[in-house]
């Protein structure tokens, strides 16, 4: 069985004004051509299928059709929800999903998966349906069996588990069952994992999560999720597709554990190459395919109007951020650089004011500006990363509430 991991779609997310679900529908259908390609059984999406949890109607529309597209020829889909994305509006049309072998996991019970479908389906009666019956004879070719923790996928006599953790969330931890508050986070959430892992097997075992895995135990917090020890991952998995991450990254050998990173650029420090994992389950490998669809993030520098459109031009098929340090620009200046085609963003690192150096902070993240702003006020001590991540979760919420 060969299984296609990726995450981290963020469909309806801006790069400033830039809307970029033009570029998350190119991509998605290169996932498709991808899994044609390589005769995928199974595509998992490892979380933030969306960028806000009340996304635009448009990124809806679009990831309602581009699963029903990866869905084709009797392939499997899984999408999990991350931290992005609210589980019960993503999964509002799972009884229709499950028909077509899509499973929209936001929580961790999935006994009643398939339950909609008839228990022995029979093919097309005559002719006149003929057109369909190549689709039906596809749509056998993968079973899926739900149960607690995850799913269950057969091709033939092949057989593989695969556990679904959606972001553990304190709210979603506990409708899941029962919390013992003395208990710290990471503790809980490895039983919630190894709950849901306790269908594993002899045959080929996936876990499938979204969270923010470290080996560092200083590590802060990233975009609003605590850092976690890898020990929280179950050592009977033989692989675990992880999302949230934007790059690719291995962070553990034992039990092998990916983040396969986001399909397009979504960030100026993100890396500009993308890839997804291609699973073998027989051969028991893990390899990565290049992706080509998307523009590239390109953050340069210049401190003068000339030479701000001379990196426009090199780069114009870039989105640009400008790091700007000269003198101030005129608003025809101004007006120039920001309606180049590849212009996205202009950040005043610096300017001379009173023969002052003033640092302007409209290019850093809601993380950054509160750890200057609690440094300032703390005598130079950093805040938790626990309150950082605190912060940061309590801006996207209000956020989300003013779109």
């Amino acid at each position: 069985m060969k299984i296609l991991h990726t995450a981290d779609l963020h469909l309806g997310k801006k790069l400033n004004k830039a809307m970029r679900l033009d570029e998350q529908c190119a991509v998605i259908k290169e996932l498709g051509e991808i899994a044609d390609a390589e005769d995928i059984d199974v595509i998992i999406i490892a979380g933030d299928i969306f960028d806000a949890s009340v996304p635009p109607a448009e990124a809806e529309r679009v990831f309602y059709r581009s699963i029903l597209t990866l869905a084709e020829h009797g392939r499997a889909v899984v999408a999990l929800a991350g931290n992005h994305d609210d589980e019960k509006r993503m999964c509002a049309a799972k009884p229709l999903a499950d028909l077509q072998g899509i499973v929209l996991a936001g929580e961790m019970d999935y006994s009643a998966l398939g339950a909609e479908t008839l228990s022995d389906p029979t093919p097309p009666p005559s002719l006149y349906a003929l057109a369909d019956a190549a689709d039906y004879l596809q749509k056998q070719r993968i079973k899926i069996t739900g149960r607690y923790g995850g799913i269950t996928v057969t091709k033939g006599e092949e057989k593989t588990n695969i556990a679904l953790v959606p972001y553990p969330s304190e709210g979603r931890l506990s409708r899941w069952f029962e919390q013992d508050y003395k208990i710290a986070y990471d503790e809980r959430v490895k039983l919630a994992i190894d709950k849901a892992c306790e269908f594993f097997d002899d045959n080929y075992n996936i876990l499938c999560t979204h969270l923010f895995l470290t080996k560092n135990e200083n590590s802060d917090a990233l975009g609003g999720l605590v850092a976690l020890p890898v020990t929280v991952l179950p050592e009977k998995a033989d692989y675990v597709a992880l999302g949230h991450v934007h790059k690719h990254l291995r962070i553990s050998k034992s039990p092998l554990a990916e983040y396969s990173g986001s399909p397009l650029q979504y960030a100026y420090d993100e890396g500009r190459n993308k890839s997804v994992n291609i699973i073998d389950t027989a051969k028991r490998t893990v390899t990565q395919t290049v992706l080509r669809s998307g523009k590239k993030l390109t953050e340069t520098e210049a401190d003068n109007f000339e030479e701000c459109m001379a990196r426009l031009d090199f780069f114009k098929t870039d989105y640009v951020r400008l790091l700007y340090s000269g003198e101030p620009l005129t608003k025809t200046e101004t007006a120039q650089i920001r309606a180049h085609e590849a212009f996205n963003d202009l950040a005043v690192t610096a300017t001379i004011r009173n023969d002052k150096s003033i640092e302007r902070r409209a290019h850093l993240s809601d993380e950054e500006i509160f750890e200057l702003y609690y440094k300032a006020h703390n005598k130079d001590v950093s805040p938790s990363a626990e309150l950082k991540a605190a912060f940061v979760e309590l801006m996207e919420e209000i956020k989300n509430e003013t779109r």
